[in-house]
C-alpha cells in the first residue's frame, strides 16, 4: 500500500481485507477477515424494493449515501446518476446525470474516464439536493424535477454529504475547509479552515448543524463549533493528541459518524479517543481511548462504536462505562451503527446486514443484501433502512 504526502495523495487506510501495515520482515501480513459467527435468527430481515442508479466506485473512499426528505428518497451513484424515488415504493420520480449540467469543454477538462463523476453526497433539504463532483464542484439539483438550481467551484474534493439547513448549504473539503453557500445561488457565504496534517486518511466526517452552531471534525484531530451565519469558531476541543515518530502513528483523523443526545456531541477518531463533549460549554465529559474511522451510533442510552479492526463496543453515554463488546466480525470492515427500534444495524464488506441487540450486543438476524459490499452503510427513516450498494444499487429493507 502506497502512502504520498500532500492533499493530492491522501490515502485511505481503513482495514481492508488481507492487508495490513508492517509484518515482522516489514512485509504486509495477511490478515483475514473472520468468518461469519453462527447466529439465532430471531427476526428476519425483508428486502422491500431495490433500484439500480448507477455504477458502483471505483474509489473506495467514495461512499454515497442516499438521503430522504418529504417522502422521497434521492440517491446518487459515482457515475453521476441521481434519482429521486417514491420512499414506500421506490419508484422512480426522475432521474439526472450531472455531466449534462457541463459543456463538452468542461467536461473535457474536469473529467476523466478513470474518474468518478460525484463523490460526495447526498444532501437534501428545503427545494435542493446537492452533491460534490470529481470535477471540484458541488452541484445543487431541484427537488420538484432534477433540473439544476445551480453549480460552484469548491476549493478541493468533497466526500461526504453535504448539509442544508434553511438558506444554508453546509459542505466540508479534504483540505480541511468547511464552506458555507448560499442555498439559492450558490455563493460562498463563509468559510472555515483547520490545519491539516501532512498525512491523512482519505475522508472527512460529515458537519452537522445544531440549531445556530455547525459542527466540524477534522484531520488534526479537533472538533470545531462554528457560528452558522458567520463561520466563526466559538470554541474547539482536541479529541485526539498524536503520538509516535512517523506521521502513519500520528494519524488521528476524525471521519466518521458524530452523534448529538440531550446536548451532547458524541466523537471518535482514528488511533485517538471517544468523547462527549457539552455543546453549550465546549467542554470534555469523559474520554475513552478508541480507534474508528466509521463513528458512532446511539440509542438506549448507549454509546456505540465501530472500531477500526471492525469490534463494536457500548458504551453509557453519561459516564463512558463499557457495556459490552463483540469481536466476533473482526477485520470484516462494518460501517457506522444506526439505531432502529430496538436494534442496531450495521453492513460490511461482503454485504451482509447484521443486526444486535442494543440491550446485550447479541446478534438477532442477518441478511446479504449484495455480494459486492455496502461500504455507505445504512441510512434509517421511519423504522426503515436503506442501503446504497457497492454496485450502484439501492435497497430497502425492514426488520420484522
Amino acid at each position: 500500500m502506497r502512502v504520498r504526502n500532500g492533499l493530492a495523495g491522501v490515502v485511505m487506510l481503513a482495514a481492508v481485507a488481507g492487508c495490513s501495515w508492517f509484518g515482522d520482515d516489514d512485509e504486509p501480513e495477511e490478515i483475514k477477515p473472520n468468518p461469519l459467527p453462527s447466529i439465532n435468527q430471531e427476526v428476519k430481515v425483508d428486502v422491500i424494493w431495490s433500484k439500480k442508479i448507477g455504477k458502483g466506485a471505483d474509489d473506495r473512499a467514495v461512499r454515497i449515501r442516499p438521503a430522504i426528505s418529504g417522502g422521497r428518497i434521492f440517491a446518487a451513484s459515482a457515475d453521476g446518476s441521481i434519482k429521486a424515488l417514491t420512499a414506500d415504493t421506490g419508484q422512480v420520480i426522475w432521474d439526472a446525470q450531472i455531466k449534462r449540467f457541463y459543456s463538452k469543454d468542461e467536461l473535457a477538462q474536469g473529467f476523466t474516464k478513470d474518474l468518478d463523476a460525484i463523490t460526495g453526497g447526498v444532501g437534501a433539504g428545503g427545494d435542493i439536493v446537492v452533491v460534490g463532483t470529481a470535477s471540484g464542484d458541488v452541484i445543487a439539483i431541484n427537488q420538484s424535477d432534477g433540473t439544476l438550481a445551480w453549480k460552484t467551484a469548491t476549493s478541493s474534493e468533497v466526500l461526504a454529504p453535504p448539509q442544508i439547513d434553511g438558506d444554508l448549504v453546509i459542505l466540508q473539503t479534504i483540505d480541511g475547509k468547511v464552506t458555507a453557500y448560499d442555498a439559492i445561488d450558490g455563493e460562498s457565504r463563509w468559510v472555515y479552515m483547520m490545519n491539516t496534517p501532512p498525512l491523512t486518511l482519505r475522508g472527512t466526517a460529515t458537519p452537522m448543524i445544531r440549531d445556530e452552531i455547525v459542527i466540524a471534525a477534522f484531520a488534526n484531530g479537533r472538533v470545531a463549533f462554528l457560528d452558522r451565519d458567520r463561520g466563526l469558531a466559538a470554541y474547539d476541543q482536541r479529541v485526539a493528541i498524536s503520538q509516535g515518530s512517523t506521521d502513519l502513528e500520528r494519524l488521528v483523523d476524525i471521519d466518521g459518524a458524530m452523534q448529538i443526545v440531550e446536548g451532547k456531541l458524541y466523537v471518535a477518531s482514528f488511533q485517538g479517543r471517544l468523547v462527549a463533549i457539552d455543546i453549550n460549554s465546549g467542554g470534555m465529559i469523559w474520554a475513552e481511548e478508541v480507534s474508528s474511522i466509521e463513528g458512532v451510533g446511539a440509542g438506549f442510552g448507549n454509546i456505540y462504536a465501530a472500531k477500526a479492526d471492525s469490534q463494536i463496543t457500548a458504551y453509557n453515554a453519561s459516564n463512558g462505562r463499557e457495556i459490552w463488546n463483540v469481536d466476533a466480525l473482526l477485520h470484516r470492515e462494518i460501517t457506522s451503527p444506526v439505531t432502529s427500534g430496538s436494534y442496531l444495524i450495521f453492513t460490511d464488506f461482503e454485504g451482509y446486514a447484521h443486526v444486535m441487540a442494543q440491550s446485550d450486543g447479541r446478534f438477532v438476524g442477518r441478511r446479504k443484501i449484495d455480494g459486492s459490499g455496502v461500504k455507505a452503510g445504512i441510512v434509517e427513516s421511519g423504522g426503515r433502512l436503506y442501503a446504497m450498494t457497492d454496485s450502484g444499487t439501492l435497497t430497502a429493507i425492514e426488520i420484522r
